[in-house]
This record gives structure tokens, sequence and C-alpha cells, in this order.
């Protein structure tokens, strides 16, 4: 209904990874730029920490993105860092990676399975020194991985020559992996990189509403949404875009519902 009521051709807050909806702050193209150019020098290990709808994930697959262009790289992404053991983890990024593995060998449990996935990938990882390719793995939501592994994380950026580091490790999440990052001294003074993305000031989130707006075939000459309506969305949102956009869509159903063609503060207050 809210497509049709204002002149659109698809939803403007769906919560999907469209590219056409990427909106780019100035920090975060900052933020974007530094994530790549470290990744792509082989300078390691990255984070990314924020609160929940801050933006991680978003930001990291444009960097994914970035990564790919590059005919020099390949990526790889995992996106539910659970794991049975660290053989299991370490032959997961190399799947990844999509390493030429040979043989792959049977799966061990303990330290053995863990040397012997860890061999593996080693040699896999020098071996791509033949045609210069950097190796760069992308883990989503890393607060959920295993502690224990954090440790593993450490021993693979050893693999490395003199200029860079043959994997790049980019970790996004949630503040529990910044808490559990401070836990291991020997990692944490390893990270090259520390980004921590903040809530969009007000500016920004008016500024995002019509970008979405513009990319879902708005066409008029002023936002449907009052400055008092966004101003409102983006205080009960705290400045997060996803909770922003959940706002903005429901408003806006509720502005459809009601025959309106703009988007009101009483809307934003139904849509609570």
């Amino acid at each position: 209904m809210l497509v049709e009521a204002f002149g659109l051709r698809k939803d403007p807050f769906v919560d999907t990874a469209d590219p056409s909806f990427y909106y780019e702050t100035i920090a975060c193209a900052n933020g974007r730029r530094r994530l790549r150019d470290c990744l792509l020098a082989g300078r390691g290990l990255a984070a990314v920490v924020g609160p929940i709808g801050v933006g991680k994930t978003t930001l990291c697959n444009a960097v994914q993105q970035d990564v790919l262009a590059s005919p020099s790289c390949r990526a790889g992404l995992i996106l539910d860092p659970t794991f049975v053991d660290e053989a299991d983890f370490v032959l997961t990024i190399a799947r990844s990676l999509d390493v030429d593995l040979g043989r792959e060998p049977a799966h061990l449990g303990g330290a053995a399975g863990a040397r012997e996935a860890k061999d593996v990938l080693k040699r896999a990882l020098f071996e791509s020194l033949r045609d210069g390719r950097q190796y760069v793995i992308f883990i989503d939501e890393a607060q959920l991985l295993p502690e224990p592994l954090l440790e593993t994380l450490r021993s693979l950026l050893n693999y490395q020559v003199d200029e860079r580091k043959l994997l790049s490790i980019a970790l996004s999440g949630q503040p529990e992996l910044a808490r559990a990052l401070a836990r291991h001294p020997g990692l944490i003074d390893r990270i090259a990189l520390w980004l921590e993305l903040e809530p969009l000031a007000q500016s920004e989130a008016a500024a995002l509403l019509d970008h979405r707006l513009r990319a879902a075939g708005f066409a008029g000459a002023q936002s449907p949404f009052s400055p008092e309506a966004a101003a409102l969305a983006w205080r009960l949102s705290r400045g997060l875009p996803r909770r922003l956009t959940a706002f903005a869509r429901e408003s806006m159903a509720i502005a459809a519902e009601r025959g309106g063609r703009t988007v009101t503060e009483g809307d934003v207050e139904s849509a609570r």
C-alpha cells in the first residue's frame, strides 16, 4: 500500500542488502576507505565494533565488494562463527576462501586435527605468493566466536612475509567482541585498525531517509516526512539505521492507511 500511496517503484525501507539503498555518511566513507586499505595492504587484523543495527554488516559488505573488485585479492565470508573446534574453524576459513586444499584432510578432533588443518591452510597461503594474491576473510557476528578461537586468529596472523600478512582478517561484532578482545592482549596488540561505529546524527538520519526514498522512486520536491516526523523517528531510533528504517516504514504504512501523502509526527508516534 505504501508503495502505491507515495508513488514509489519499490519499498524504500525493506530490510535487505539492496546496494541501491546504501547510504554513506562522511564518517562511514572514511571508515570504508580505511578498512579497505588495511585489508588490501595485508596489515592483518581489523575490528569493526558497534551496537545492534548501527551498520556494521552494511559497511563490511561494501568493503567486501571493494576487495572483490581487486584482481589480486580473494575474499571469504563467515556469517555464523560458531564452530565445533579449532580444526572446524580453520577448515571453514579455507573453504570460504576457496583455497586449493588438494585432498582435504579428514576431520580430526583435538590438537592433532587443529595442527593438520593449520598446516593445510598455511601451505595454501604461502603458495599464493607465486601470484601475489592477498586473502581476506570477513567474520560477521564475531562476538559469537568461541573465545579460545581468538588465539587461533592470533596464530594465523603469524603467516606473513616481510611486507604483509598472508591473511587479512576483518572482525565485526557487538560490544561484547571488544570485551573479549581486551582479554587477549596478545591479539589486541595486533589489531591494525579499530573502527567503532556511532549512531547517526539527526541531519544524517534525515539524509538517509531521503536517499532511500529517492532510490525507491520518490519524485516529490520535498520529503514526505515532515521535519518534526523525521526528528521524532531519529530520536525514537536513537540514531541506529536499522531501527530508523523500521520506524520509517511503519510510519509510511500508517500514513498510507489513513490516505495521507505526508508522514506526520502522529504517524511516527503510532508506529512506536
